[in-house]
């Protein structure tokens, strides 16, 4: 069985390359993403899942694309 920190670190690393424009952390039981433009947009979640579909919905309206996930190999 994955432990909570090691799936936590997993979403991390999957959000990253999927969304590299935006700094993303998870502190204090949230999940945040911030853009780099000016005035930057931030975005809270509850859940990895949450803030993905929040951040994919950002990039439709943006005009701007989502890396694919690299060579995944699920559980």
């Amino acid at each position: 069985m994955i432990s909570e920190l090691a799936e936590r670190q997993r979403a991390l690393e999957l959000l990253r390359t999927a969304f590299p424009d935006y700094r993303i952390v998870f502190s204090k039981g949230r999940w945040a993403a911030v853009s780099a433009g000016s005035p930057p947009a931030v975005w809270f979640a509850e859940t990895p899942s949450s803030l993905c579909g929040q951040l994919f919905q950002a990039q439709l309206r943006n005009g701007g694309t989502v890396v694919p996930f690299q060579g995944g190999g699920g559980s």
